[in-house]
């Protein structure tokens, strides 16, 4: 199966042009369609102009409502796509600033140490030989506090940091957004007790919140971070879907490779407005080289479901009637 590529903002461009057309045929077809002979000069002429409106004016009805239809599915289209994209390029921002900060502590750390160990060698030895001290590390200047990836083409990702006293992270914000103004945000507040909430609103206008606790533990191998979370998402017809689950990550302390697994079940409406549950689970792996592989399969109650692929941003679907045994897996259709 060949590797997806989409361009939503292509897509997106189309969906607005779609609708402008749309609103001007609109108005075409319901601009002033009756004229008097002092308007327009003749009889004849104003014969002419309601004859005219009289004959396209259903034709102009039909191409509003191709065009809207147009629109929508070009619209779901990009945003679909756009939001998945949008929810790897999030976890990506976040993951990105936090090494970005680590690193800041590290070298922070490495600064403060060797001033306290010079320190305690001159008191210790008030006539050491300056020459023979180590030579001081680059000191590592202000925290970071924010990371912007900009393509250039008016597509951008910030992510702000927020710090306590303790220098451990308060607050992150994430915002996505293209040229076309497909926008993502997500909010996380974390407390000192290990619990954290935040706010997300994607693409299509749905708002999630949630909740949960996160813990790390580390040893000179390995930091492993585990996180049960619960969700709450409302959609902008005000269907609500409920999610719970938990996020394991392991990090090589020595090479950076990454291993994160969650398993999570949702409870809400599907398409046709049916309750359902879905069970998932998502296996993701980034090595030292920033090469990530994301594995996503979901199970419905009848036990068919789907698997997605992420491979660096390019993604393979599959279907299958048998995804809880995770096998039988097909080209997803285009239909599908």
């Amino acid at each position: 199966m060949s590797d997806i590529a989409v361009d939503y903002e292509l897509l997106n461009d189309v969906a607005q042009k779609a609708g402008k057309l749309k609103e001007e045929v609109k108005q075409a077809r319901e601009s002033k369609q009756e004229y008097s002979v002092d308007e327009v000069g003749s009889r004849t002429a104003v014969a002419a102009i309601r004859k005219y409106y009289s004959t396209w004016k259903g034709s102009f009805k039909r191409s509003e409502e191709k065009l809207e239809k147009l629109k929508n599915l070009y619209d779901g289209v990009a945003k679909k796509w756009a939001d998945w994209d949008f929810d790897l390029a999030n976890k990506a921002a976040k993951q990105s600033a936090q090494i970005s900060s680590d690193l800041w502590k590290a070298r922070d750390k490495e600064w403060n140490a060797w001033h306290e160990a010079v320190e305690k060698a001159k008191k210790e030895h008030p006539d050491i030989d300056p020459s023979l001290l180590p030579k001081e590390p680059e000191k590592p200047g202000e925290r970071p506090h924010e990371w912007t990836t900009d393509d250039g083409h008016g597509n951008k990702t910030t992510t702000t940091y927020e710090y306590g006293p303790d220098g451990e992270p308060t607050k992150i914000t994430t915002t996505m957004e293209t040229r076309t103004g497909l926008k993502s945000t997500d909010t996380t507040n974390y407390h000192p007790d290990g619990t954290y909430d935040s706010k997300s609103t994607d693409v299509f206008g749905n708002v999630t919140n949630t909740t949960g606790t996160s813990s790390t533990t580390e040893t000179t191998e390995h930091k492993t971070t585990t996180d049960d979370f619960k969700s709450k998402t409302k959609d902008t017809e005000g269907n609500e879907s409920t999610t719970t689950g938990t996020t394991t990550s392991v990090t090589d302390q020595k090479t950076g490779h990454r291993d994160t697994k969650t398993t999570y079940t949702t409870v809400g409406p599907d398409e046709d407005g049916n309750e359902q549950t879905v069970n998932g689970t998502t296996h993701s792996s980034v090595d030292l080289n920033g090469h990530e592989v994301t594995t996503t399969i979901e199970v419905k109650e009848d036990g068919s479901g789907t698997k997605t692929v992420v491979t660096d941003g390019k993604t393979e679907e599959w279907t299958s009637d048998d995804a809880k045994g995770d096998t039988g897996w097909k080209p997803k259709k285009s239909d599908d």
